[in-house]
């Protein structure tokens, strides 16, 4: 099949439209001989005139009369594409965005982001996905997840990032635990057992680095997945552990929970937002980023109040 010439068609758009290869030149930003260097180039491609003069005007063979509707087509498709590049209807626009999280991330972010989408862009869907730490940087740059809700880490520099808030941790245990109704020091901390949350492979988490720095240990009697399994576990048990602030205090709306301040130094939780620089300009996904981080950004806010 030949190589076709996307200019050459205009060229011949304009000459049926305006009918004159003089005005069809001015429409085109063309000089008249370029345009009519198109012309001899089509005639020749096509083996037919195309355009007969009678007296000013150019006037249609019959061939070009039975192919001018689809070359119109074509061309205003092809001009729509630039157009819509441009131009982003989140009530019309239709996708599954996949997103990894944490799970205190998630159960944070969610719900007012799908009342967003319920209220603003119906037809996006939002699969929240799981991931290993290490494996962020692959899912984004081989499109296997569009954005990346993770704690700061190194990237590379094809990888964009965004600061989404700083948290800090807490101590949380049942409502009546009698740790919260002690002295709050790092020696009573310890002496009850602990939770760790992590759903990754080897993660022994900020708390036991921050504690090994101090030479203190604690006793970890489980390690669990997810923060919800780990709610009922210290409602039942006297068990306590570490959330982020965050969390914490938006699941004491629910939970009869009770939290106190870390009794030893950790250093706070800085979330990012990761996507590729291949996502950097595409409307749809800057949009969603933008929810997500007014979405935080009124948690904050809320918070502070």
């Amino acid at each position: 099949m030949a190589k076709v010439d996307l200019n050459l068609m205009a060229v011949l758009e304009a000459i049926f439209d305006e009918g004159t290869t003089s005005r069809a030149a001015d429409v085109l930003h063309l000089s008249q001989s370029a345009v009519s260097h198109a012309l001899n180039r089509l005639r020749g491609m096509y083996d037919d005139p195309l355009f007969v003069r009678q007296g000013h005007r150019m006037v249609p063979t019959p061939m070009t009369r039975r192919m001018i509707e689809t070359v119109k087509n074509s061309l205003s498709a092809l001009r729509g594409t630039v157009e819509s590049a441009h131009v982003f209807e989140p009530s019309q626009h239709e996708q599954l965005f996949r997103v990894s999280q944490r799970d205190a991330v998630e159960a944070i972010l969610l719900a007012p982001i799908m009342e967003i989408l319920q209220r603003d862009a119906p037809k996006i869907q939002i699969s929240s996905t799981s991931f290993e730490p290490d494996d962020i940087t692959a899912q984004l740059q081989q499109g296997q997840i569009d954005i990346g809700l993770e704690l700061h880490r190194a990237m590379p520099s094809d990888i964009v990032s965004q600061h989404l808030l700083s948290d800090t941790l807490m101590i949380v245990g049942r409502k009546d635990h009698p740790y919260f109704r002690g002295e709050q020091t790092a020696e009573a901390f310890l002496e009850f057992p602990q939770v760790l949350v992590t759903p990754f492979k080897g993660e022994s988490g900020w708390v036991d680095q921050a504690l090994a720095s101090q030479g203190l240990r604690r006793k970890v009697s489980l390690r669990c997945l997810n923060f919800t399994s780990v709610i009922h576990v210290l409602l039942q048990t006297d068990n306590l552990s570490i959330m982020p602030r965050m969390y914490a205090e938006m699941q004491a709306c629910w939970y009869p929970m009770a939290s106190a301040e870390m009794p030893f130094s950790a250093p706070p939780l800085e979330l990012y937002l990761y996507w590729h620089q291949r996502q950097d300009s595409d409307l749809a996904n800057r949009w969603l980023r933008e929810q997500i981080v007014e979405v935080l950004a009124a948690r904050g806010r809320a918070r502070g109040a």
